[in-house]
């Protein structure tokens, strides 16, 4: 979701609303690409879904890792209650949700094994800050899954056809080519100066998404 968005209650629910017939689609392979990209977590893991929003992500991630602790942090309340109210739902008893937002983390330091984040790398107001913020919070060895768009994809025929189908919805193209802010190879750089020395990419379904950089802290246990 997005990360500096002030979402009011209707907003909020609908985007609820999205996310819930999208899980299938997005969601779920996401979370499955998530678990087959890394080590087994042992039991009792922390993760930390950044931009949680309603929650669909970190639910995916609990029915694919249940003895994990899944902290869910976002800077809107009311998606906080629904992401609450969500996880109840699927009977997640180790789901948290914390007020917050990429550039202030409120996770203590060197206390989590995986921080996620899917689409909402470009929204948020310092992506530098946050990231040193993800390495902060992340232990020695964690790693950091982070998906969002690719402005590399979004060209030639990409384009006009991204053009097409928002038009089609009634969406104009100015309201949504920020979404493509950044390239892989900027991201990567941005990792690096944040301390993360072992970044990896992958293809993603439907091909928007620049892939998951897959870092590990570059500290010493």
């Amino acid at each position: 979701m997005a990360e500096h968005q002030e979402w009011d209650k209707e907003r909020a629910e609908q985007h609820a609303r999205w996310a819930k017939m999208a899980s299938k689609l997005t969601y779920a392979p996401f979370a499955r690409k998530i678990v087959a990209s890394l080590a087994p977590l042992e039991s009792g893991s922390t993760i930390v879904d950044l931009g949680t929003g309603p929650g669909i992500l970190a639910i995916e991630l609990h029915k694919l890792l249940p003895q994990a602790k899944i902290i869910g942090v976002d800077l809107s309340s009311d998606m906080l209650e629904i992401a609450r109210r969500n996880a109840d739902g699927a009977g997640m008893s180790n789901y948290e949700t914390r007020l917050g937002r990429a550039e202030e983390i409120p996770v203590e330091s060197n206390s989590v094994n995986l921080v996620v984040t899917q689409s909402s790398f470009h929204e948020w107001e310092g992506q530098r800050k946050g990231l040193f913020e993800i390495f902060r919070i992340l232990r020695p060895s964690g790693s950091l899954i982070l998906k969002d768009y690719n402005w590399d994809w979004l060209s030639g025929w990409r384009r006009s056809l991204f053009k097409f189908l928002l038009k089609v919805v009634g969406e104009s193209y100015e309201d949504h080519a920020g979404m493509f802010k950044f390239t892989f190879d900027q991201v990567a750089v941005l990792l690096r100066e944040a301390g993360f020395d072992e970044i990896k990419a992958f293809v993603l379904p439907l091909g928007i998404s620049m892939g998951c950089p897959y870092s590990q802290p570059a500290r010493e246990v």
